[in-house]
C-alpha cells in the first residue's frame, strides 16, 4: 500500500460524503491531526486498526481504502429503494446508506432503514439538499 493512494483513496471518500476532517476523526476515534498527516501522505506505518475505523467512517472496505480492490456495486435492499422512494432521497443518499457498514443485522423493513437514515442523516446529504430541505421547511411554516 502506497502512502499516495492511501491519502487520496481517504480525501475522496470523505470530501463525497461532505465530512470535515475534525467530523471524521470524531466519527473513527482519532485526532483530527492525525487525519490530516495520513491525507497528506506524512504519516508513517498506520496501524489496521486506525485503517479499519478510518474505513468504517467513510463506509469503504479496507481494500478500497488502500486501493487494492475496486468498489463493488452493491444492490440497493427494497426496504431502503422503498423509503428512497418515499421520502424523495437521491440516489447518492441512497447509495450511501446501502453502503455503511453495518454492525449485526442489516435493516429489513422501512422502519428501520428509516431510523438509521435519521440517525446518519447530516453526514448523508449534499448541501444542495440540506439547503432545498430547509427553503421547503421555510415555505410550509
Amino acid at each position: 500500500m502506497g502512502h499516495q493512494e492511501l491519502s487520496y483513496q481517504l480525501a475522496k471518500r470523505r470530501k463525497e460524503m461532505a465530512l470535515s476532517q475534525g467530523a471524521l476523526a470524531d466519527i473513527a476515534g482519532v485526532s483530527r491531526n492525525y487525519v490530516a498527516l495520513i491525507e497528506q501522505g506524512k504519516a508513517q506505518n498506520v496501524s489496521l486498526d486506525i485503517l479499519t475505523r478510518l474505513a468504517s467512517a467513510i463506509g469503504v472496505t479496507l481494500a478500497e481504502l488502500i486501493g487494492e480492490s475496486e468498489p463493488k456495486d452493491r444492490p440497493i435492499p427494497a426496504a431502503l429503494r422503498e423509503l428512497g422512494l418515499k421520502e424523495e432521497l437521491s440516489f447518492e443518499v441512497v447509495d450511501k446508506l446501502a453502503r455503511i457498514p453495518k454492525r449485526g443485522l442489516e435493516p429489513q423493513t422501512v422502519a428501520e432503514w428509516r431510523r438509521l437514515y435519521r440517525a446518519v442523516r447530516p453526514y448523508l446529504e449534499l448541501p444542495s439538499e440540506q439547503e432545498s430541505e430547509r427553503r421547503s421547511q421555510h415555505q410550509s411554516a
